[in-house]
């Protein structure tokens, strides 16, 4: 086994279950021994525990809880959906190839009604140029494949400054009720799953930035809120993100995808064991491959919104 080092994930200071978050330098190797999991075990009580999860090195290849079935729902953007993953050579598979490769030492079924790129089992619930208010009215169909974890990375697009793509605004705190609204229907029709939101990655466009920094700044009290209230709801941090593993501002190049797959891998070794349950029903009946129907909707639109980004710029 190997271990994952998240490159991003340096100097972090917030606390989960009363330690010290800690990740090794760029570029280095830590000692597995050393590994803050196995320092300070996971809390299991949502007493002893904070509901925002930040990166922590895991060896590649532990169970998440073994002899029970991981049943994952990616949903989001275009960043869900590995957007230009297929570029030099990539194999369009985003982060999801990588975060499979992880959890080797687990049984993992990938559910939603969308697939791209190479994978036998590529799906999800994510949309080219698509805003939250969008994914939450797309979403139902993959909802009732009932996982029992949500990998949520939605808003990217809300915080576009060009109206075409950011449909009901850029304003961070209305995305932000957007987002709850989401995840209190994920919570609603999927009752038994844990939902990790992400607090999304950053951006270097200048003209999206302080929007971006403002409305990850809030995620954390709306997954607050769900968490008070006894659902099984965590954030997750992805601002330690590097934007130097950026292609185009936006979107991670092939490499900052395979350390977004390491990032949730840590997140899913974070979330409380008795919080995974088996998933509620059958596995979603799936033709031999996924991968061969591109799940791309709204590309144009992405696109054509990025291209009126950049001519706002000049």
């Amino acid at each position: 086994m190997h271990r994952r080092l998240v490159l991003g994930a340096v100097g972090l200071s917030a606390l989960f279950d009363g330690t010290a978050a800690h990740s090794p330098p760029a570029g280095t190797t830590s000692d597995p021994r050393h590994d803050s999991r196995s320092a300070a075990p996971i809390a299991r009580a949502p007493g002893n525990m904070t509901s925002v999860l930040r990166y922590r090195e895991v060896e590649a290849g532990e169970a998440v809880k073994s002899g029970t079935k991981l049943r994952l729902l990616p949903v989001g953007d275009s960043i869900t959906v590995g957007f230009l993953s297929d570029s030099d050579g990539g194999d369009g598979d985003g982060y999801r190839r990588r975060l499979e490769d992880d959890l080797s030492g687990d049984e993992v079924v990938f559910a939603g009604t969308e697939s791209s790129g190479s994978m036998n089992d590529g799906y999800y619930a994510a949309w080219n140029g698509r805003t939250i208010q969008w994914i939450s009215d797309h979403v139902d169909e993959s909802l009732e494949q009932r996982p029992n974890i949500i990998l949520l990375a939605a808003g990217t697009n809300d915080m576009n400054p060009n109206p075409s793509v950011s449909r009901e605004g850029n304003d961070p705190a209305e995305a932000a009720d957007r987002l709850g609204g989401l995840i209190d229907k994920m919570v609603q029709e999927c009752p038994d799953a844990t939902i990790l939101v992400a607090m999304i990655i950053g951006t270097c466009s200048e003209h999206q930035a302080p929007a971006t920094t403002e409305f990850q700044q809030l995620i954390p009290g709306i997954v607050q809120e769900r968490y008070d209230a006894g659902h099984h709801v965590l954030a997750v941090d992805f601002t330690t993100f590097r934007n130097s593993d950026l292609r185009d501002c936006i979107h991670p190049t092939n490499q900052g995808y395979t350390i977004m797959g390491d990032y949730w891998y840590s997140f899913l070794h974070r979330i409380p064991t008795d919080w995974i349950r088996e998933p509620v029903g059958l596995d979603p009946d799936r033709p031999d491959s996924a991968g061969s129907t591109p799940g791309y909707d709204g590309t144009f639109v992405f696109m054509s919104g990025m291209m009126a980004s950049f001519l706002l710029a000049l």
